[in-house]
This record gives structure tokens, C-alpha cells and sequence, in this order.
């Protein structure tokens, strides 16, 4: 009996001792001190000594004062050795991107996974990690900061050049596109206004951008201002500007798209192919016609008659009925009345 339980025993070994390791490991990119509105990337790999038949379990992540852009669908897949054993295993990225400057805590993260020849699913935890956020040089409390490592602002009008009349329509769009920055923290462009011009924005579009393969690479922003002309005049469309922070060079940039100056004319009034008046100036006769007061006294005379003419049949009608209402009216009854003084009843018949 004690050598089949010894043998049970050696199994049991054998197996657990069979069962594969998980490994987890986080960094943060570019460190532990970023600038307000700079995205940080917390990385987390996830190894085993065995393989992956799933891809791994991570956490929802949560910080106040920051936005989080969760690991996409694409990992990168790692190789490593650690303690004399080959692991495997993906790496998942976190992009937080701090909106106060102050100080922030990631608290630690269960990741689970069942690596190959696990009998039940392993979980790890991540450490606790801090990262402070400061304010960049150049800008302000409470002023917005981009940060991209590189940035393109451009425009578009439309129609382009051609002669603008009061009433045209004239489109400007303006296209921004910021990298390593997330489509919603790029900001809204201040157009402003201007004095005959009536401005119509549309609603902007928002997207954030890929390299083609799935990763991230940043933001793009589209607005666009239809402005209706309301009168003639030269006008001019401002410049306008966006303030961001160089991530490469660590410094305020300006980026800028230039004035858009136009003018526009008066409309001109709509003129027939056949004009009355030109035949009767290049005749040589009076453009104005004149009537004397006796014909149009006339005029309304006729006019008068003739609606009496044509309204007889109902006046004859409207005649007719009243003599038979008058005829066929049913007789007045009397009533006899007690005189006012019963002495003089005999004066009474």
C-alpha cells in the first residue's frame, strides 16, 4: 500500500511541477514625468514558459483627471529568457493622457490567462505605479495643450476664385491632423466672426488614425464654415492659429493657416430677353403710360354695371323669396286687456 502511494505521490509531483509559469511585466513610456496633455504608455507584457491558446484577460483602467485609450486588437508578440527558461507571450498597451497637472497613481492590475498544459487559468498582478503630469512652458492654467510629436494645419475654399455676387456661398474647411495626439484633444479653431457675412458651421469630424495595420498613430480633426454673403464689399476671412507642444523638441510651436481675402459685388437685376420699355425708348415714345380721369371714371362706371349685371339672377331670387315670406307669414294674434281703473269698465265694450 505505501509503494502505490509513494508512486501517487512522485505523479503529483511530476505533474505540478509540469504546470507553466505566467509572467507580468509593466513599464511606463516615456517615464514617470510627462507634460499635460502628453500621452504615456503603460505596457504591460504578459509571458509563460508554455504558449498562448487565448489571448489574455486585461482589466478595464480608470484615473481621474485623465483619458485612457484601452489596448487595441494588435499585440506585439515578445520572446525573452528569464532564469534560464525561454518565455513568450504578447504585450498590451494602455495610453493615458493626463488633463491636470498634479500627481497620479495606476492601481495594480489582475491579468489572467491559461497558458497550454495549465490544468486551471492563471492570474497575476501588476505593481503600483505613480506618474506626475506638469504644465509645459509657454502655456497657461487653464489654457488647452496639445502635445503631438509632429502636426499639420491646412485649409480649403470653395468655390476657388471666380467672381461672388450677394447671396453666394462661400465654404472654408480646415483640416488638422496631429501625431502620438487622440482625435478628441485636438482643439476647436476659433474662426470668429465677420461683418456681412453670415456664418453656418457644420459639425466637425472627428477620427483618430492608423498606420494600416491597426495601430495607432493619431488624431485628425475637419471643420468646416459655409459663409453666406449679405452684402457687396471686400472681405477677409482671419487668419487663424493653433498653439501646441513639440513632444520632439520640447517647445510651444504655432501653426498657422493663412488670411482668405475676396470681394464681392452687388447683384445685378434680373433683365429680359424681350424689354417693353427699351422697344419704347428706341421708338422715341414715352416709357410711362397715362390715362386721362374722365376714362377712368368711365372704366369704373362699366365696372359697376356689369357686376350689377351679372349678380340680377341673384338679386330676382333674394326678391322673390322675401314677397313669399311676407305672404305666407302666419296672422298677428290679440290679446285683451283688463283696464287699468275697474270703475270705468262700462267704457270698455
Amino acid at each position: 500500500m505505501s509503494r502505490y502511494c509513494l508512486a501517487l505521490m512522485l505523479c503529483s509531483g511530476l505533474v505540478h511541477a509540469d504546470e507553466p509559469l505566467l509572467n507580468v511585466q509593466t513599464r511606463l513610456l516615456p517615464g514617470d514625468s510627462v507634460v499635460v496633455g502628453q500621452p504615456l504608455q503603460l505596457q504591460v507584457d504578459v509571458l509563460t514558459n508554455s504558449w498562448f491558446t487565448s489571448a489574455a484577460t486585461l482589466p478595464e483602467l480608470s484615473i481621474a483627471g485623465t483619458d485612457v485609450m484601452p489596448p487595441g486588437g494588435e499585440a506585439q508578440h515578445l520572446s525573452q529568457q528569464l532564469q534560464g527558461q525561454t518565455f513568450t507571450g504578447l504585450r498590451y498597451t494602455y495610453r493615458i493622457t493626463p488633463n491636470l497637472a498634479q500627481g497620479f497613481t495606476i492601481a495594480p492590475l489582475t491579468i489572467r490567462a491559461t497558458p497550454a498544459q495549465a490544468s486551471v487559468e492563471l492570474s497575476a498582478q501588476t505593481p503600483v505605479m505613480h506618474f506626475t503630469a506638469s504644465l509645459p512652458d509657454g502655456f497657461e492654467p487653464g489654457e488647452p495643450v496639445l502635445v503631438a510629436s509632429g502636426l499639420r494645419f491646412s485649409q480649403h475654399i470653395s468655390p476657388e476664385g471666380g467672381t461672388l455676387k450677394v447671396g453666394d456661398s462661400l465654404t472654408r474647411t480646415l483640416t488638422l491632423q496631429a501625431d502620438d495626439a487622440q482625435g478628441l484633444s485636438l482643439p476647436a479653431p476659433q474662426p470668429g466672426t465677420v461683418a456681412g457675412l453670415g456664418a453656418y458651421p457644420k459639425t466637425p469630424r472627428i477620427t483618430n488614425l492608423d498606420d494600416g495595420r491597426g495601430n495607432f498613430s493619431g488624431g485628425q480633426r475637419i471643420d468646416s464654415v459655409s459663409y453666406r454673403i449679405e452684402r457687396s464689399g471686400d472681405f477677409q476671412l482671419p487668419a487663424i492659429s493653433v498653439k501646441w507642444w513639440d513632444s520632439v523638441n520640447r517647445k510651444a510651436q504655432l501653426s498657422q493657416v493663412p488670411a482668405v481675402n475676396f470681394k464681392a459685388s452687388a447683384d445685378s437685376s434680373y433683365s429680359p430677353v424681350f424689354s417693353i420699355v427699351q422697344d419704347l425708348r428706341q421708338l422715341g415714345q414715352p416709357t410711362r403710360l397715362r390715362l386721362p380721369e374722365p376714362l377712368l371714371i368711365l372704366a369704373f362706371i362699366l365696372l359697376l354695371a356689369a357686376a350689377a349685371l351679372l349678380s340680377r339672377r341673384w338679386w330676382l331670387q333674394g326678391l322673390r323669396r322675401a314677397r313669399h315670406w311676407l305672404r305666407s307669414r302666419p296672422a298677428r294674434k290679440t290679446y285683451g286687456l283688463r283696464p287699468l281703473n275697474p270703475g270705468h269698465d262700462k267704457d270698455f265694450p
